[in-house]
């Protein structure tokens, strides 16, 4: 099925769909031109800047050896890896690297991912390198974060506390950077690294969209494993109980207004949780 169709039956009521490899997702139809306002969903609606990826040769993307001071590894070998993205992408990836230094406290000297550019498919902002899949930041010859969930899901909960706070924390500021983020509470495809992209939205800063079950579950998900929140849970439902939360949350650090209210609200929102250590 085609990117545009998925699109029409977001349009139609579908509650999400992923394209093969987690490439992209409409996740309860976020952002679509086509739907109406409805009760408490005050927000205008997001203007998406194209439906479909355009599909680019290689040879027409950045050729990244690295992002910021981190030397890019490709997960599977462990061995230094060209990433193809194109110059705004790439420049997103380093200021979210830097937000993470600043925030998070980490400085990785190494980022690993299972790739960015891949060939040919329409349906995936891969193809036109605009995506990258992260699956741990490393110092020192050593994990600083590892978004790789498949390998430390069954830890014993005092280190599995540790792993998700850290997860989420990391999250958030990719969040901060990307209106698209997949994690492993999306689907199973994604237990092993954090999809991001600029895909629909382009250049646009991401705020939050109601409408979004990926962003919403994460919201839910900082919520309880960062900020220890009891009585969330991580339906993708923007409820009483998540807003209340968030609301709390903006409160105590300063906040403007309600996490669905600003942009401004989402970044403190997230800037917030990636400092608290």
């Amino acid at each position: 099925m085609s990117r545009r169709a998925l699109l029409r039956l977001g349009a139609a009521g579908a509650v999400g769909a992923v394209a093969a490899g987690g490439a992209y997702a409409v996740s309860r139809g976020p952002g679509l031109p086509s739907l109406p306002q409805l009760p408490g969903f005050a927000e205008p609606t997001p203007r998406e800047l194209r439906i479909d990826p355009e599909p680019v040769d290689f040879r027409e993307l950045e050729a990244r050896r690295r992002f910021g001071p981190a030397r890019h590894v490709y997960e599977v070998t462990g061995r230094g890896a060209t990433a193809y993205v194109t110059e705004p992408f790439g420049a997103r990836v380093d200021r979210w690297l830097e937000l993470h230094r600043k925030h998070v406290g980490q400085a990785p000297d190494e980022l690993r991912t299972y790739g960015a550019w891949v060939r040919g498919s329409a349906t995936s902002w891969h193809s036109s390198g605009e995506a990258v899949d992260v699956a741990r930041l490393r110092a020192g010859g050593r994990d600083l974060t590892s978004l790789r969930h498949d390998q430390w899901r069954d830890a014993p909960a005092p280190e599995l506390r540790r792993r998700l706070s850290l997860y989420w924390r990391t999250a958030a500021g990719l969040h901060h950077e990307f209106a698209d983020v997949l994690t492993y509470l999306f689907d199973a495809a994604h237990a092993n690294h954090i999809h991001v992209d600029l895909g629909r939205f382009g250049p646009e800063r991401p705020r939050l969209i109601r409408r979004s079950n990926a962003q919403v579950q994460a919201v839910q998900a900082m919520c309880r494993h960062v900020w220890g929140v009891t009585g969330i849970e991580t339906t993708g439902e923007f409820d009483d109980a998540t807003r209340a939360a968030t609301t709390r949350i903006l409160e105590r650090v300063g906040g403007p207004g309600e996490l669905a209210d600003s942009r401004e609200a989402w970044q403190a929102f997230l800037v917030a949780t990636m400092e608290r250590g």
